[in-house]
């Protein structure tokens, strides 16, 4: 998450409008809601740290227009199936998805035919 939020600032230096936040647990969720508040254009966000926020009504997924899984295979093994399902469920039909995994496996397939077109 770090990572990723770390190399869209780097890409995007000479952009001065864009905002990303990276959005995961051990962090402060209080700054973090601040922040959304304040507007953002991109957030890179772990599945729990997520799921609280949409559960705290902190956060709206219905204006998203891009949803980027990375690691999607380790995402599942580590349990976040029903974390995934749960917030793809809520964006928007008309989106952009993209997911990315080294692995096919049974779990990768179902959630790509149910959510990529």
């Amino acid at each position: 998450c770090l990572q990723i939020a770390g190399d869209l600032n780097d890409y995007s230096k000479y952009i001065t409008v864009l905002r990303v936040l990276p959005v995961y647990g051990g962090s402060s969720i209080d700054s973090q809601i601040r922040a959304l508040k304040q507007g953002v254009h991109i957030s890179v966000a772990t599945p729990g740290r997520l799921l609280d926020l949409m559960e705290r009504k902190t956060v709206s997924l219905t204006t998203i227009q891009n949803v980027v899984m990375d690691e999607a295979d380790e995402l599942l093994n580590m349990g976040f199936t029903d974390s995934i399902n749960a917030f793809l469920a809520d964006v928007p039909q008309e989106r952009n998805t993209l997911l990315f995994s080294a692995t096919m496996s049974p779990e990768i397939a179902r959630i790509s035919k149910k959510y990529l077109r």
